[in-house]
């Protein structure tokens, strides 16, 4: 059901059958980063944390906004996850 569902929309999962519209345009993601890549990205209820870090640094992880020298832009992140 709605579990199937959001994987389709993830990447994680391949439909059998029909199609997704993003914008009103058939997309089909091999993989969740093509997903990421399109805007779709999934939060998933019960997600394995890292119980060190901040939610802002947890649902960021692994795509933190970097500054030109290559450092993470801490504020930047905590001032979208406040929005």
């Amino acid at each position: 059901g709605k579990s199937t569902l959001v994987k389709l929309l993830a990447g994680v999962y391949q439909p059998d059958a029909g199609e997704i519209l993003v914008d009103g345009e058939p997309r089909r993601f091999a993989n969740p980063a093509e997903a990421r890549d399109a805007g779709l990205a999934v939060i998933y209820q019960e997600p394995t944390l890292f119980a060190d870090l901040s939610i802002a640094e947890n649902i960021y992880m692994g795509r933190q906004p970097r500054d030109r020298l290559g450092r993470i832009r801490y504020d930047e992140m905590h001032r979208e996850v406040d929005a």
